[in-house]
């Protein structure tokens, strides 16, 4: 958050939602029927080659081997270009076609296509539905004889089954970087005005926090503004792989139930062992990834044995725990990431507003900064600004400082459970929308414009690989087009153009109407 406040005249308006409503009634699209798994889903299991690649054999036996499986292709034609695999030794270079079902090749007209006259492999997750395939060999197109087309069957040979890779791969939100070509979107854009361009990414951030917020409001009307905020910073902490065990977490250790379960008279730090005993021994982690007293290191028996201690006195009150060795996911995220600290982190943040509450808290140093502000002619000091941006940042003086996981390597220096880069996150995800819902609530303009401010005026450095994408793909990485992004609000509106149009032509830019779009309403 910058010193010096402007209050703009509006805060978070719905002139994208009002433009994409409006837009949705004047086009109607085909919406071809899915089958029970979406072919992008495929296209992100072969981009990152989550099968096991050793033991490749084609639906006729050869061996199969895959040198480069080709660039993500995002216009027409086959998924993959310039794709070289080796079939018993033999090295062949060309594109790759995949589908649910290998008769989709026939039921899409590739035959008669000449785009997929370059197709070496026809990649499927299961032979055909219901009906037996054909024994010709498949070839791309009647017009060359000669040509082959190798298939390849992926189901057997996944590493893991579909139902844990699609909980483990944010699959909707899976752009894939390529580099050689810039989506149709890109030109139109970068023939806008700065000014304009400005405005889009602008309006759809303000809709990004509209959508969150109503993704919210039910929660608050059932389960009051303290416990949906607690549940919601419970969820932030658990992105990207671990978001729905710790919503459930949330919801199964209520922050009324910790409240009630402690006494009033009890020391920070006990009060923290007390709920992180509760909170691992709910989340099944403690039964099932914490060692055996027998076997834990010296500088985490003690701790260990008054976990075990603690959990064994409260486990009656909560018999519903989470099946801790299946439901947590660690592969594919930074040790800094592992849920054991991000434990450590949540229970550190309720035990530090345990007298008014984390919502009311937050509500409070924003309201402060309102009256600082106005005694001030608008300039927020320096240190309310820091608190604000830093009110999820977490020190952990005890093993989570220097330990990853139980009985991990212990760190060389202490570090922080909960840094700024996921706080800002905490805050534009969770915070700002729940806000608002109590700022609309109470009527309170000045609340919202400090909402508002907040969004505009600060930036996480940190870049998910969508933001990575859209940079490249959408905005072509071009300086000029790039410093648009000047605040976490463009950047969220970046992401939301993504979700309204790029996941919904499944990356595909034929089927895309946002490069009309901004041709005939922004241009």
């Amino acid at each position: 958050m910058e010193d010096q406040m402007t209050v703009p005249k509006e805060y978070f308006t719905g002139d994208y939602l009002k433009f994409t409503s409006l837009y949705s009634r004047l086009e109607v699209r085909e919406e071809p029927p899915r089958p029970g798994i979406q072919e992008k889903v495929i296209r992100c299991i072969w981009n990152d080659q989550l099968f096991k690649t050793r033991e490749l054999r084609t639906t006729e036996g050869e061996k199969l081997e895959i040198l480069f499986p080709g660039y993500w292709n995002f216009g027409s034609g086959p998924d993959f270009a310039k794709a070289i695999v080796k079939v018993d030794g033999k090295t062949i270079q060309g594109d790759v076609e995949l589908h649910v079902y290998s008769t989709d090749w026939k039921s899409h007209n590739h035959s008669g296509n000449p785009d997929y006259d370059n197709v070496v492999l026809h990649v499927f997750m299961w032979k055909g539905r219901g009906k037996r395939p054909s024994s010709n060999p498949l070839r791309p197109s009647p017009r060359l004889p000669g040509a082959h087309i190798f298939e390849l069957e992926l189901k057997s040979f996944l590493k893991k089954g579909l139902l844990e890779l699609d909980e483990q791969l944010d699959f909707d939100n899976y752009p894939v970087i390529n580099k050689f070509n810039y989506g149709r979107c890109h030109e139109p854009l970068a023939k806008l005005s700065r000014e304009k361009m400005a405005f889009l990414l602008s309006a759809a951030g303000d809709a990004r926090i509209n959508i969150k917020m109503n993704r919210f409001h039910d929660r608050v009307i059932l389960s009051g503004y303290e416990q949906t905020f607690y549940e919601g910073v419970a969820e932030a902490l658990g992105y990207p792989n671990n978001k729905k065990p710790f919503q459930a977490l949330a919801e199964r250790v209520p922050i009324v139930e910790l409240k009630n379960l402690l006494p009033v008279q009890m020391k920070d730090n006990e009060r923290v062992l007390h709920i992180q005993a509760v909170l691992f021994g709910v989340s099944g982690l403690l039964d099932s990834r914490f060692p055996d007293l027998d076997a834990a290191a010296p500088g985490g028996k003690d701790y260990f044995s008054s976990l075990f201690r603690l959990w064994e006195k409260y486990k009656d009150r909560f018999p519903e725990t989470l099946s801790g060795a299946e439901i947590w996911k660690l592969g594919g995220i930074r040790p800094a990431n592992y849920p054991y600290r991000r434990i450590a982190a949540l229970s550190r943040l309720v035990v530090r507003h345990w007298r008014r509450g984390m919502f009311a808290d937050y509500i409070d140093l924003l309201k402060s900064a309102i009256s600082i502000s106005r005694d001030k002619g608008y300039t927020t000091p320096p240190a309310t600004a820091r608190k604000i941006e830093r009110f999820f940042c977490v020190e952990s003086p005890d093993y989570w400082s220097d330990h990853y996981s139980p009985n991990g390597k212990k760190l060389s220096r202490p570090q922080q459970v909960l840094g700024p880069d996921r706080s800002r996150e905490i805050t534009v995800n969770i915070a700002i929308p729940i806000g608002l819902i109590y700022a609309r609530a109470g009527k309170s303009t000045s609340l919202e414009a400090a909402l508002g401010f907040l969004f505009q005026s600060g930036k996480s450095p940190a870049e998910n690989k969508q933001v990575r994408f859209m940079k490249q793909y959408i905005l072509g990485d071009k300086k000029d087009m790039v410093q648009l992004l000047s605040s976490d609000k463009q950047t969220q509106g970046l992401m939301q153009v993504y979700q309204d149009f790029c996941a919904q032509s499944e990356n595909n830019c034929t089927r895309c109407p946002f490069p009309r779009i901004v041709k005939e309403y922004f241009a």
